[in-house]
């Protein structure tokens, strides 16, 4: 299958920097066993470098969540190759792999993976370390001011809105300052405003040299993102 190199097609990230490759697949096929209700990967080969947003769209459950989750460690493939920052990460220890998806990856679930015995503050913080980062509350201010949340920030997760739960977590994966950004479904739970405001969050990352995957089931967002693909039986299709 040809190789979809999106920023072969021009990156809009520039800054006099070299263009870096950020993460690659090569040949990516997941399977699964008979009578798993699933929708399986076939092939898929694609390389995302420094400065790309790209924006997977489908339906819901046709595979969009599975094809992030292999493209940041989380998830196997049944065959071919990952590559993150120029290493395969199928030849990594555990804790190669761990500490990759820590340094370089910041995901955006569906769900909530706030710690909830932490405030909003504090989550934004214990992120921040994740990502090997000096404590910089004045950035944590800015992200929390951003994104509507400052006057919430001593807040627990459980005692503010999924909207907000969801906020929290674009926070938490932009404060690490990683390499690479998954994004599965960011605006779900927002308004029209907020929505906007998370999507001019990660377009600044991308002009700042991050790379971002955001996936979809919707329009919205979508044209934020540089390069646009449909997910229809297991096969990349460039839009």
């Amino acid at each position: 299958m040809e190789e979809l190199k999106p920023g072969a097609a021009g990156s809009h990230f520039e800054r006099g920097s070299r263009v870096m490759e950020i993460c690659r697949l090569e040949n990516v096929k997941k399977t699964y066993e008979a009578g798993e209700d699933v929708t399986p990967i076939e092939q898929i080969s694609l390389t995302v470098n420094s400065g790309d947003f790209l924006c997977i769209e489908g339906p819901s459950g046709i595979g969009k969540s599975t094809l992030l989750y292999i493209m940041g460690g989380l998830l196997d493939a049944t065959s071919g190759n990952v590559y993150i920052d120029g290493r395969n990460i199928n030849q990594m220890s555990d804790k190669e792999l761990t500490d990759t998806r820590r340094d370089k990856v910041g995901f955006i679930f569906q769900d909530s993976n706030l710690i909830q015995a932490l405030t909003l503050e504090e989550n934004l913080l214990f992120a921040q370390n994740l990502g090997n980062k000096k404590k910089d509350y004045t950035q944590i201010e800015h992200f929390l001011t951003r994104l509507g949340l400052w006057e919430r920030r001593n807040f627990l997760p459980g005692e503010v809105s999924g909207g907000q739960r969801r906020r929290a977590m674009v926070a938490c994966a932009l404060i690490k300052d990683p390499l690479l950004i998954l994004a599965d479904e960011p605006t779900n739970d927002l308004d029209e405003h907020w929505a906007n405001v998370v999507l001019s969050l990660l377009s600044e990352a991308v002009n700042s040299g991050k790379s971002i995957v955001l996936v979809t089931h919707n329009t919205h967002g979508a044209e934020k993102a540089h390069l646009r693909f449909d997910l229809s039986q297991g096969i990349l299709h460039r839009k």
